[in-house]
């Protein structure tokens, strides 16, 4: 049966949550003891130096990689309940690693903390007379395409099928159909959550609406989601791919992308542009935009908004846009295409569209990066992603998101890939003083935002404190009610906090 909060229950048995003890005193050797008599012969925790340890503790990014204690490996929520249940009792630190795609170190892993991976929670229930399937939150995106290509429907996924379900659904999410059904978050109509005391919990429009809130863009911060229940839509064929423009191309590029974002992105709600540009080492850049169409399409005529891209005005180095049968077929392409990156970081910010700030911005990442490109292994790109109307409206129409965004607005965001790890402190020294130049230029120009997507966030980043006041206050009131020792928070170090949230002490 499912359970509804009742306070008086959650504050008598919270009151066993932390002892005395510290909730920064870890006990990992007794909790990774614990699991292991409690999930006997189970198979279910791994110590390091064996075969499964090793095949869990597996990262897209070297620079994510850690070494947990014990990893512990649920197949139901029942058992992330009673893992919850203990650490929170003894004290434990612990991370919970969905899809392992995120960068930044502690995330979704720990060192000499218990680490929970949610690859054994992989249900795939597909409800057609709802239109919704059941996700467990173990999944990448590419066993969701898989499985929902051959019946001609689809969800708002990653658009590279090797990201995790988890940590996209619960950053936002932006997808090639979010010109159509917004973030993808907002299209989750139930989450399945273990709170801090071991409870399991449904948040939907029905139920815990202000948990179905704070979980569309809140993180981590209320509890382990074990499952995500999203909206299903009618979407198959379609023509997708890649256009790439030569260096001398680039400047004429930044006046159509400031068009189509004011003047044709809500007209064209089946189009999806990814603009991107790329520089690896030495080389000279070149411009990489990402194409989606949601259905097929006379690749001799396309729709004039993809068209002016691919047989415009402006020179092309080379384009790869060809009709897909699947709807996933693109993000498993680009899942495919991406092996994992030896170190990787990412930065993100957000500005108004202005066609002459986006120059100015591909002119400030240019030069910022040139001192750098001899670094081994560099790869660095910057993206200008716009986040439009739908958006909102679906957000307000949903049950709302902890996003905070009210108009449209452009993600700006950089993706760095290097080989050693020596030359951490470098890269995280290059992207600072990058982001500080375009927060700098923005706000010279009148076309500063303050959001930042957190799913692109770089560790020392706090984007939860981008979303406004408002939005602050309501996720920190659902905090007091979910999670009021703050559990999720301390115990769980890694990943983006409530700013100023402070636990019940007792």
């Amino acid at each position: 049966m499912r359970s509804s909060l009742s306070i008086a229950f959650f504050l008598s048995t919270c009151a066993l949550l932390l002892p005395e003890a510290s909730a920064t005193q870890t006990k990992p050797r007794i909790c990774c003891r614990k699991l292991s008599a409690k999930f006997q012969g189970q198979g279910k925790v791994a110590y390091p130096d064996t075969a499964n340890y090793l095949a869990q503790n597996k990262y897209w990014s070297e620079s994510s990689f850690l070494t947990p204690t014990c990893i512990f490996s649920p197949s139901s929520a029942n058992d992330v309940a009673e893992a919850v249940r203990l650490f929170s009792r003894n004290s434990c630190v612990f991370a919970i690693r969905g899809g392992s795609h995120m960068p930044n170190s502690g995330f979704s892993s720990t060192d000499n903390g218990v680490l929970i991976s949610l690859t054994g929670l992989n249900k795939l229930n597909y409800d057609a007379s709802r239109n919704v399937i059941a996700i467990g939150a173990g999944n990448k995106w590419t066993n969701v395409y898989n499985f929902l290509d051959p019946k001609n429907v689809t969800v708002l996924g990653g658009r590279n099928s090797d990201v995790g379900v988890s940590g996209f659904l619960l950053g936002g999410g932006i997808s090639y159909l979010s010109n159509s059904y917004g973030w993808a978050c907002d299209n989750v109509v139930e989450y399945e959550v273990v709170l801090a005391d071991g409870r399991i919990v449904y948040a939907s429009n029905n139920s815990n609406t202000d948990l179905l809130r704070s979980l569309r863009g809140g993180s981590s911060n209320f509890g382990v989601v074990t499952s995500f229940t999203a909206k299903v839509y009618n979407v198959g064929p379609n023509a997708s791919g890649r256009v790439y423009f030569p260096e001398s191309s680039i400047p004429q590029l930044f006046g159509p992308l400031y068009n189509y974002i004011v003047n044709q992105q809500a007209a064209n709600p089946k189009y999806h542009i990814i603009p991107n540009f790329v520089k690896i080492g030495t080389a000279a850049p070149r411009a990489s935009f990402t194409q989606f169409y949601a259905e097929a399409i006379d690749l001799a005529s396309p729709p004039p908004v993809m068209n002016q891209w691919i047989n415009g005005t402006i020179p092309l180095q080379s384009q790869a846009v060809v009709n897909r049968q699947d709807a996933g077929g693109l993000a498993k392409l680009f899942g495919a295409d991406a092996p994992p990156a030896n170190r990787s970081q990412w930065h993100v910010t957000s500005i108004i569209a202005d066609a002459q700030l986006f120059q100015d911005i591909y002119n400030i990442w240019l030069e910022t990066s040139q001192p750098y490109e001899t670094i081994p292994g560099w790869f660095n790109s910057i993206a200008m992603q716009p986040i439009g109307t739908k958006y909102v409206e679906v957000s307000q129409t949903s049950g709302g998101n902890a996003l905070g965004i009210t108009a449209p607005l452009v993600v700006v965001s950089a993706n760095v890939y290097w080989s050693n790890a020596s030359d951490d402190a470098t890269v995280r020294q290059f992207l600072g003083i990058l982001f500080k130049k375009i927060k700098d230029a923005a706000k010279a120009a009148g076309k500063e935002s303050k959001y930042e997507y957190l799913n692109y966030g770089a560790a020392n980043q706090k984007p939860i404190a981008s979303y406004g006041r408002e939005s602050l206050r309501k996720l920190a009131k659902a905090k007091r009610k979910y999670d009021p020792y703050n559990v999720f928070g301390t115990l769980v170090e890694g990943g983006f906090k409530i700013p100023g949230f402070q636990a019940i002490h007792g």
